[in-house]
């Protein structure tokens, strides 16, 4: 049966091409959806992380001295309530809080750096913004200090470190992150906090949150970053979270699905003839069927490869390629696993609907009889 499925293959080079290659420029398509989908959804999350905070819980008379946006940095003076971290489990709006204690300032070269203290653990403020390294290290293995982009690892005066070594340093953020150095929590529970930083959940209103932390949490203030930031925020989270992706790429399966599909009933249509005199030959049914099939899956297993090769190549020559497709972070082997199951997943499920597309023209071809199959061919 494959020997026969082989030479009318080769018999039917010109239209076989035209098969081979309209699948591969589906599943081409399919690919590119797949790695774009993947990078844009790496960078939304990337820059939603970047976003860091957009409530803080300071001390009480925090606004009396003029602080009241968290981009200027943790109170100098006066702590949070050690109670009031707990208490913000009562409020679902919440997403994540961390923790940070100022610990005072201390001259670097010609800036005045911000020492703070903080929980890598819990941290989605400062460790964002690592130019280089993976936060996922330091949160693991929180082994030193991380230098704002300010501040001049060879002018820090002896001592300050309190003998930690440098362990990373941030890209420029425009805020006090730039001019600080962040000490790691030497426990997961930072005591007598400066401020507890929040992250909101999607469409959690910034003014509500804050009447409503300020009257049910005693013996705090709450100050709130700009409103418009928090509206950039919930759109990168609606596009992250939002169906979008998945609806352009199930629209493409779908193209796959119709193409392959008209291609294969086309294809046992016009050979209504040939499968007459096969079974007129004595052919069996199983056998008809069998052969329509297994001409299906080689023609979609070409085209796959075929396509695989193309998605690559355009996704390099569009300057999207696999290394700016937004799992820059990610490691090696985790990389390469991602890409080759894309590929492996991908070339599988488009021979799966070359199959299911060619089961009602195989069926047909197998039901047909002799005599009407010959005179229909002529």
């Amino acid at each position: 049966m494959w020997n026969l499925a082989l030479n009318n293959l080769k018999g039917r080079k010109a239209y076989n091409v035209f098969i081979v290659f309209a699948v591969a420029l589906a599943v081409a398509m399919v690919l590119t959806a797949l790695f774009t989908t993947r990078g844009v959804q790496e960078e939304l999350e990337r820059n939603r992380r970047l976003m860091g905070s957009d409530l803080a819980l300071v001390p009480p008379g925090t606004k009396e001295t003029g602080q009241v946006d968290p981009a200027k940095g943790p109170p100098a003076r006066g702590v949070v309530p050690d109670e009031a971290e707990g208490r913000l489990e009562d409020f679902p709006e919440v997403e994540a809080a961390t923790r940070q204690k100022y610990l005072g300032s201390a001259p670097v070269g010609d800036v005045r750096a911000t020492l703070i203290r903080f929980d890598p653990a819990t941290d989605f403020v400062v460790l964002p913004w690592l130019e280089g390294k993976s936060s996922r290290e330091l949160r693991e293995r929180p082994a030193g200090v991380v230098l704002g982009a300010r501040i001049e690892e060879d002018k820090i005066p002896d001592g300050l470190l309190e003998g930690l070594p440098v362990a990373g340093r941030l890209r420029e953020t425009e805020t006090f992150l730039d001019g600080a150095i962040f000490f790691p929590s030497p426990d997961a529970f930072l005591a007598e906090p400066s401020w507890i930083l929040i992250r909101l959940r999607k469409d959690a209103f910034l003014d509500f949150m804050v009447n409503k932390l300020e009257t049910n949490i005693p013996s705090i203030e709450v100050i709130a970053r700009p409103e418009m930031l928090k509206t950039i925020n919930d759109q990168l989270y609606g596009l992250l979270r939002g169906g979008g992706f998945g609806i352009a790429t199930a629209l493409v399966v779908l193209g796959v699905l119709l193409v392959t599909g008209a291609m294969f009933a086309l294809m046992t249509s016009e050979r209504r003839r040939e499968f007459g005199l096969l079974k007129a030959m004595g052919a069996r049914n199983a056998f008809v069927f069998s052969l329509v099939i297994g001409e299906a899956a080689a023609l979609a297993g070409l085209g796959s490869l075929l396509g695989m090769a193309l998605a690559l190549v355009w996704l390099i020559l569009a300057g999207s390629g696999l290394a700016g497709s937004g799992l820059a972070g990610v490691s090696g082997l985790s990389f390469l696993g991602f890409v080759l199951s894309r590929m492996v997943l991908t070339m599988a499920a488009t021979i799966a609907v070359g199959v299911l597309t060619a089961l009602y023209p195989a069926l047909a071809a197998s039901a047909l009889e002799p005599y009407a199959a010959i005179r229909s061919g002529e």
